[in-house]
């Protein structure tokens, strides 16, 4: 009962929101709600000026447990498009999605990861790896799902969008040739981090990922005791950690293994230049 209220005080709001100035969506142009801050880049990269984004999850927030501000729903409610990561659907999404839906009725939903072959996680093989972002391959077909949809909504402007579209995919190239060139011999290394958002990634440069945390659940003495044993076997000194995640367990790690703690972290909004860095620190790791 509370839940329904809330929502329906929501849509009240979302009623008044132009003159209330409630949201801060600019007027003219197709307003997208996104997951993910990276989503965000790949939407302004191919929508340019004809765009204005909201990101559902913010910097340094969990995905897993993250729950929108009223504000943001009701600017879901007033957005013309939604733009999601895949499968598994986040949390937020399962609990408000429904009601969104039948209240935004024009509103289009996209999936970016479809044509993407999901990968499953190690641990559970029907447990899909929503992380589809964190590799090029991956980020192209999103490009695509984006452009598409974009030029649905838009069909005056597909051109416009087919020429960022093109920048964009060319761009792409080029960070695929330089993570080619960097992690060139290192095919087969493998790379330990506490939560498993690099599957994708280690996929398609030929690496092997090593996760800490399985499943959501914080690691036992006996689950840390393996991972220090398998880093000391496979000569691993570098830890990668990511914002909003424990750090105890990998420090202990670290410690244990004469190495260190690295964060990186895969939400950062500038996906290519973020990418870029990050195939950079991988490439210094398995050389440590």
């Amino acid at each position: 009962m509370k839940t329904k209220t809330v929502f329906l005080l929501l849509v009240f709001i979302s009623c008044f929101a132009g003159v209330a100035g409630v949201t801060s969506f600019a007027a003219g142009k197709i307003k997208v709600s996104v997951s993910v801050l990276p989503q965000a880049y790949f939407v302004e990269r191919i929508g340019g000026n004809r765009v204005e984004t909201q990101v559902m999850i913010p910097v340094s927030a969990s995905p897993a447990t993250y729950e929108p501000t009223p504000q943001q729903l009701v600017m879901l409610l007033d957005s013309r498009l939604y733009i999601k990561v895949g499968v598994p659907t986040f949390p937020f999404e399962k609990k408000h999605f429904n009601s969104i839906i039948e209240k935004n009725k024009m509103m289009i939903v996209v999936n970016i990861s479809d044509g993407v072959t999901y990968r499953s996680f190690s641990f559970k093989e029907n447990v899909k790896d929503p992380h589809v972002w964190v590799a090029p391959y991956t980020v192209k077909m999103a490009a695509n799902n984006i452009y598409n949809a974009l030029s649905k909504i838009d069909p005056f402007n597909k051109g416009y969008y087919k020429k960022n579209l093109d920048l964009f995919l060319a761009d792409i190239a080029r960070l695929d040739n330089h993570i080619n060139t960097i992690l060139a011999g290192k095919t087969g290394g493998h790379f330990m981090v506490f939560h498993p958002a690099w599957g994708y990634f280690a996929d398609q440069y030929g690496l092997k990922q090593l996760s800490i945390e399985l499943g959501g659940k914080t690691p036992n003495a006996s689950k840390i005791k393996k991972m220090i044993d398998t880093a000391k076997g496979k000569g691993i000194r570098i830890i990668f950690t990511q914002k909003g995640f424990d750090k105890k367990s990998a420090k202990t790690i670290a410690h244990e293994i004469h190495g260190r703690v690295v964060e990186i972290d895969p939400l950062e909004k500038n996906w290519l230049k973020n990418m870029q860095k990050i195939a950079e620190t991988f490439s210094r790791a398995l050389k440590e």
